[in-house]
């Protein structure tokens, strides 16, 4: 294809100089250039145009330029031209036939929509089809090439050149414009298919926030599409249910579901998301931007607690510590991890301990079905515990450990100012 416009293109250039209105392909240009240049500007050019002549009085285009006709639409919606491209067909009266002049402009704006995948005399195709290969960039799917179907833009208009200025009375400074047909095909992505600055989930940066947690996401974290007129889904709703009362917590306590380890939880939360990603949905791996934030004391950085979330691998889905980090700053103390869209689930606060410390943190219980009693495999055998006994008073006392671990803090002293919504910077501090 570039090997044959290549000879068309210079052909019609070494015609150029002598034979000037001659009709045909162009390449508007302030100057002349020279062959090797002519060629390189016709390989997917931004702008190009076609010039026609017609036979006195006729509307109609003659056959010796449908070659030309053939040619400048096998440029424009070639599928594999990356240029999308808008029409404009303009028609320049010299003898004030304006009238005559727009037939002419129809017929060749008829031709363009003939010739489209959906054309055909019987149907008479109202408006230029294209198909054309598009390069899309997707946050769940990657790079993919997606095949769309537009309309072509079309401006159609008839000029008197009696009332232009000189300098549009020719194109390319040399070649008169006077009762021809001239036809540009311009790079517009915009007006052909809508191009914008993408399609985001969420469309801006946004904070939620509960009583205690919030949750971070930055623009399109959720999903995101660049280079498509693809229209966006529904605007995300996402909930957050928080189980961070420690009293609540022990009353009905249970482990972190895991197979082999044994993980104490001291709070949950339960994220949900009108607009989900399944495991393996994505071919692309999606970063962990997502940032979970929970309140803390001093003991529960001391104990080490880490965030917690559902990871999926090949072996299957199991829950895994996060890379979890304090944040400095503001007058409350915070940890935080990062999650991707698949983790939209339970996600946990809790501590990993070894079977031999499991009395350093829980009680033993005499039955399954005491409050808050938990079964523990030790040594092939089970064994029950739960994570408080009730005192004389009926209080609630915990293993020292185990009470570090939980965020108790006196009402008054309850302050959920937080410090600015942004994700974590290398200084904060990884637990």
């Amino acid at each position: 294809m570039k090997k044959i416009l290549s000879f068309l293109v210079l052909t019609s250039y070494l015609l150029l100089p002598t034979v000037w209105g001659q009709t045909g392909l162009y390449i508007p240009t302030e100057k002349p250039l020279k062959p090797k240049q002519l060629e390189q500007a016709w390989v997917n050019p931004e702008v190009f145009c076609l010039l026609l002549d017609f036979a006195a009085g006729d509307s109609n285009y003659r056959e010796r330029d449908l070659d030309r006709l053939d040619s400048a639409y096998g440029i424009g919606f070639d599928r594999n031209n990356p240029r999308f491209y808008a029409i404009s067909i303009e028609g320049y009266a010299d003898k004030a036939d304006s009238g005559l002049m727009a037939a002419r402009v129809q017929s060749v704006y008829r031709y363009l929509s003939m010739r489209s995948d959906e054309g055909s005399i019987e149907r008479d195709t109202r408006f230029p089809i294209r198909y054309a290969y598009n390069k899309v960039h997707c946050s769940c799917k990657g790079d993919t090439v997606e095949l769309l179907r537009y309309e072509v833009p079309v401006d159609k208009q008839v000029l008197d050149c009696r009332e232009l200025p000189e300098s549009r009375k020719f194109l390319n400074n040399t070649v008169p414009l006077a009762d021809k047909v001239l036809v540009t095909f311009r790079h517009d992505p915009a007006e052909c298919i809508g191009f914008s600055e993408g399609c985001y989930i969420p469309a801006q940066d946004s904070n939620i926030r509960a009583y205690y947690t919030q949750l971070i996401l930055p623009k399109g974290c959720i999903y995101s599409v660049r280079g498509t007129r693809d229209e966006c889904p529904p605007p995300v709703t996402i909930t957050i249910e928080e189980h961070l009362d420690y009293k609540a917590l022990v009353e009905k306590y249970f482990l972190v579901p895991h197979r082999r380890q044994i993980i104490l939880p001291v709070g949950y939360v339960v994220l949900r998301s009108s607009f989900t990603r399944q495991p393996g949905e994505c071919s692309q791996q999606m970063p962990d931007s997502i940032f979970v934030r929970f309140p803390v004391t001093e003991e529960q950085v001391a104990s080490k607690l880490r965030i917690y979330a559902k990871k999926y691998t090949d072996k299957g889905v199991e829950y895994k510590s996060l890379p979890t980090k304090k944040i400095k700053g503001g007058p409350v103390l915070m940890i935080q991890a990062g999650i991707n869209p698949t983790q939209f689930d339970t996600i946990f606060i809790a501590k990993r301990i070894q079977p031999e410390e499991v009395r350093s943190y829980l009680y033993p219980a005499d039955t399954p079905t005491e409050q808050g009693a938990v079964t523990i495999m030790q040594d092939g055998e089970e064994f029950f515990y739960k994570p408080f006994r009730v005192g004389r008073n009926g209080e609630y006392e915990f293993r020292k450990p185990f009470r570090a671990m939980l965020r108790i803090i006196e009402e008054a002293e309850e302050n959920l100012d937080t410090p600015e919504d942004t994700p974590p910077t290398d200084g904060d501090e990884e637990l």
